[in-house]
């Protein structure tokens, strides 16, 4: 979980890389299959350089169409790097994304590669002292019980909840899990600071635990099945 301290590379100018129905979290693990060819050509340029590429939600409330014909993305997106690959002989890649940090791009480029490019910041985790330790306890609590009644709860996940990592990365860990609505977790990902991204998450869980799953909102495995572009 080390993969945030290392950022001393990163240009300021984020590969975009849309995927609707996809929201990735810092700390998390994003399995693609990417067989685009602008999406290869990221790839490509990724893995020859800083190996970063920014997941990045096409936002749901699309504004009249612009000339580009591109649709419009949400402001906050995640920065991540590609951890493993494999180019397979057709050119399609294969490769596991862990995110890095919530990225607000601000500034959307004229660039003459295939796929798109923005400037953004990245954004500052706001650790306050408004969290106390009943919340964390209450946090990974209902998450264990929504765990087991979905059958989610296997070794990998039960190290993590008894780690004694950030509860904000924890957070994250699980908002990346849950199958709710993208919305959802789009306004959790916007969310930097810490204490209300928690209790936005607690209220969630609260809903969820003890309802029957349906067939459309089966969480998500971690590390979730590989994800095509």
């Amino acid at each position: 979980m080390n993969w945030e301290n290392d950022l001393s590379n990163f240009s300021g100018i984020c590969r975009l890389f849309p995927l609707g129905g996809v929201v990735m979290f810092p700390h998390a693990v994003v399995p693609l299959h990417v067989f685009e060819p602008r999406y290869r050509q990221m790839s490509a340029d990724a893995l020859a350089s800083d190996r970063m590429v920014t997941i990045v939600q096409p936002r749901l409330v699309q504004p009249t169409a612009d000339l580009s014909g591109e649709p419009a993305l949400e402001a906050v997106g995640c920065l991540g790097r590609v951890i493993n690959h494999e180019r397979l002989k057709d050119g399609r890649y294969k490769y596991l994304l862990v995110g890095l940090r919530r990225v607000r791009l601000h500034k959307e480029l004229v660039v003459p590669t295939l796929y798109r490019q923005a400037a953004g910041d990245l954004m500052d985790e706001i650790e306050d002292l408004d969290l106390d330790a009943s919340e964390r306890g209450e946090l990974l609590s209902l998450f264990r019980d929504l765990a087991k009644q979905r059958n989610m709860l296997d070794d990998e996940m039960t190290s993590l909840l008894d780690s004694t990592l950030e509860t904000g990365v924890l957070a994250d860990i699980i908002a990346h899990s849950l199958g709710v609505p993208i919305e959802m977790k789009q306004a959790l990902l916007d969310e930097p600071l810490v204490s209300v991204r928690v209790r936005k998450l607690t209220r969630v869980l609260r809903g969820l635990v003890g309802r029957p799953m349906s067939a459309s909102q089966g969480d998500r495995t971690y590390p979730p099945p590989f994800s095509p572009n």
